[in-house]
């Protein structure tokens, strides 16, 4: 097999809010021991989940699933005002796990008076645009997930903007440039969560150097789906696998890049490093 050149995203790998969340795992679990109920997913990575399971982590899909008085881990993505309550009423102990970053824009949508209007520009169904929206101290809440669907929405005065903290940054530009358009008055709050600006920016640089991306990460993870699509928009081949065993037929390219998404463990990239360069051993990525 013709012999790979291996070059790495820096940085890659978990961002210190993901660190965050699996260190309050790791706190529960030595003081408490299993089992600890995990709202839906700590963070969305697979290998993380699993390891999670192996160690005494249970997932639920609805606190209702867990019993009266266990302790309750909330994930990096963020809740909305509500499961505290439900948890509340259920006697819950609850470890709040959500990253600092998107605590920021719970507080920004809480500032919203009620009779002003808030975009979330987002998946509506990721669980972090559904905490925001859940904290908004206004009802007139409007949810975009592309440019195309701006046109749909009603006439504001002045609406505020949040973005969910793992879109691609230039597709932030463009959203948030095509609203000040159509609303002279909007204020941009942000929102982008800057390890993954930077992860995306370090895939920008990388990709003219290669001849195709492999970004290591789980297929429902927001951040590494939107590091594949920088590389893909910059016309190089681009892939999402999370690990080894995902890997695609890489016969016709000499140089390959590898990034990870900010909730990629390192052993993950360095197992995808090994094999794309031919090592079978774990090494070092």
């Amino acid at each position: 097999m013709e012999k790979k050149t291996v070059l790495l995203v820096s940085p890659g790998g978990f961002c210190a809010g993901v660190r965050g969340a699996l260190n309050a795992f790791e706190k529960a679990l030595g003081e408490h021991g299993g089992p600890i109920y995990v709202l839906h997913e700590l963070v969305h990575n697979r290998r993380v989940t699993e390891d999670m399971r192996r160690r005494g982590a249970v997932f639920i899909s609805t606190l209702a699933e867990a019993p009266a008085g266990s302790l309750v881990l909330f994930g990096a993505h963020g809740t909305g005002p509500a499961e505290a309550e439900e948890a509340a009423k259920q006697n819950l102990r609850v470890i709040d796990a959500c990253c600092p970053r998107v605590k920021r824009l719970h507080h920004a949508a809480a500032a919203i008076p009620p009779e002003k209007e808030l975009i979330i520009f987002g998946n509506p169904a990721h669980p972090e645009v559904r905490g925001v929206a859940g904290h908004a101290g206004t009802k007139k809440i409007f949810i975009v997930n592309s440019k195309e669907e701006i046109a749909a929405l009603p006439a504001m005065d002045a609406p505020t903007l949040l973005c969910q903290t793992t879109r691609d940054h230039q597709e932030i530009q463009e959203i948030s440039g095509i609203l000040e358009k159509k609303y002279p008055g909007l204020h941009v709050n942000g929102g982008m969560c800057d390890a993954v600006l930077r992860r995306q920016r370090a895939v920008e640089e990388l990709a003219p150097q290669v001849d195709a991306m492999i970004i290591v990460g789980s297929a429902h993870s927001s951040n590494a789906n939107r590091m594949r699509d920088v590389a893909s928009r910059l016309g190089r081949p681009a892939f999402l696998v999370d690990g080894p065993e995902s890997l695609p037929d890489l016969s016709n390219f000499r140089v390959i890049g590898v990034g990870a998404g900010a909730s990629t463990p390192d052993d993950a990239v360095r197992e995808v490093v090994d094999a794309v360069s031919g090592k079978r051993s774990s090494g070092t990525a």
